[in-house]
């Protein structure tokens, strides 16, 4: 059964969580309140996609460094040739 004030409270809940899902955040807030809100959803979303766009170009810069680096790696396996061929 629970109690009637938890169902009550666990249902508007709910419908303020479909609310807000549907028109936005700070749906139920008074109107200066929700503007302040919506300002600062905005501010963190521009701050979000200029972040994006950084990573996005640190990673297409670290994929045109990435082939200089295998070359390295051949070059150490034929340091240890040579220590073969002394030790003949």
């Amino acid at each position: 059964m629970g109690n009637p004030a938890t169902v009550k409270r666990k249902k508007t809940e709910k419908r303020r969580k479909k609310y807000e899902q549907r028109l936005g955040p700070g749906v139920y807030l008074p109107k200066d309140q929700r503007l302040a809100v919506n300002e600062a959803v905005k501010k963190y979303e521009a701050e979000a996609k200029v972040k994006a766009e950084k990573a996005k170009k640190e990673r297409a810069a670290k994929k045109k460094t990435k082939p200089a680096a295998p070359a390295a790696k051949e070059a150490k396996p034929a340091a240890k040739d040579e220590k073969k061929e002394e030790k003949k």
